[in-house]
C-alpha cells in the first residue's frame, strides 16, 4: 500500500516565503520539499505489503481430535490371557457418558470401584496439561469366559470359549487339523 508522505520544507517552513517575503526556491514555492526516499512523488511503498494494498495476517491453530482409551481387567484367573479380551464384547452392566464422568460407586467388586476412579483420576492428570476432554464414558462390561479341560491320548489340555463373538483359544492345541467346535 502507498501511504502519501510529505516532508514540510526547512528553508520556509511550509509558508513558501522567506522571512524577507520572498518565495522559496528550495520547494519550488509548495512549501514541501522533494524527497529523496519517493522522489518527489509524496508516496512511500509499504515494505510489508510490497505496495500492493493487501496485508494478510492470520493465526495457524492446530486441532488434533483423539479417542484415549485404558482398559482393566478384573478376576482374571481362568488362564486365559488379558490380550485375547481387547477386542471382545461382553455383557454390558454399567454404562456412562458425560461432559465429566464419576467414579462408579457401590459396584459389587471393590477392584472395579476403585479402578474406575483410578482410570478417571489419570485421565484427569494426564489429559487436561495440553488438551481439552469433551467427553468421557465408562463402560462395564461382563465377558463370560468358559475354561474347558479335556483329555487327549492320555494328555491333559485347556481350551477356551469366550465373549458374545464366542472366540474359541486352544494355545496348546495337540493337532493342527480336524478339529470343529459347535
Amino acid at each position: 500500500m502507498s501511504v502519501l508522505m510529505q516532508k514540510v520544507c526547512s528553508g520556509c517552513n511550509g509558508s513558501c516565503q522567506h522571512p524577507d517575503n520572498e518565495s522559496c526556491d528550495k520547494c519550488d514555492y509548495r512549501g514541501h520539499e522533494k524527497c529523496s526516499s519517493c522522489s518527489g512523488s509524496g508516496f512511500h511503498k509499504c515494505d510489508t505489503c510490497d505496495g500492493k494494498g493487501q496485508l494478510l495476517v492470520f493465526i495457524s491453530l492446530e486441532v488434533k481430535w483423539s479417542t484415549e482409551k485404558d482398559d482393566y481387567v478384573a478376576q482374571d484367573s481362568s488362564g486365559l490371557r488379558q490380550e485375547k479380551l481387547g477386542k471382545i464384547s461382553g455383557k454390558e452392566v454399567f454404562k456412562d457418558a458425560q461432559i465429566t464422568v464419576y467414579p462408579v460407586m457401590g459396584f459389587p467388586d471393590v477392584s472395579v470401584a476403585q479402578a474406575s476412579e483410578r482410570l478417571i483420576r489419570d485421565h484427569q492428570v494426564k489429559y487436561t496439561k495440553d488438551s481439552r476432554i469433551l467427553q468421557q464414558r465408562q463402560t462395564i462390561e461382563l465377558i463370560t469366559i468358559t475354561r474347558v479341560n479335556y483329555t487327549w491320548k492320555e494328555k491333559s489340555y485347556v481350551y477356551f470359549v469366550y465373549g458374545n463373538e464366542l472366540k474359541v483359544n486352544a494355545d496348546d492345541y495337540p493337532a493342527t487339523c480336524c478339529c470343529s467346535v459347535m
